[in-house]
């Protein structure tokens, strides 16, 4: 689902700035927006909720889900704030090309980094996130 997420902005991003494209920029940002909401929702959006009390172990696991929960929604207010800042310095079509490229280096971490938590125990998991223990 990222790599859609990072389509849409990337969709976003030449609709909103190639000249070629300006007649179709409005059907450009809506289909767009409707595909980043669509894979967020089914991808990213509830990952933070579900993947997190899983990968911590059980004598951690509430105060590092409250911390990681609570800097995903400070990191969403700071992004919301700052957000028509950062469009009229550097312009809409920047900002959504840095967020496709945002995506896509998640992408790559996530295949790198995160374990397969599916079907497995607890404990499993953790054995898998720290083969030493």
């Amino acid at each position: 689902m990222a790599f859609l997420k990072a389509a849409s902005m990337l969709l976003l991003s030449l609709g909103l700035t190639w000249e070629v494209l300006a007649p179709y920029s409005g059907t450009i940002a809506v289909l767009g927006t409707v595909l980043y909401v669509l894979s967020f929702s089914l991808g990213a959006g509830p990952v933070p909720a579900l993947l997190l009390p899983e990968i911590f172990s059980s004598r951690i696991r509430a105060k590092a889900v409250a911390l990681s929960l609570g800097m995903h929604w400070i990191s969403n207010f700071v992004i919301g704030l700052y957000f028509l800042s950062i469009v009229n310095k550097f312009g809409i079509g920047s900002v959504y090309l840095g967020f496709a490229t945002i995506c896509i280096i998640s992408v790559l971490y996530i295949a790198r980094n995160v374990v397969e938590t599916k079907g497995r125990s607890l404990e499993e998991i953790e054995r898998a996130l720290h083969p030493a223990i």
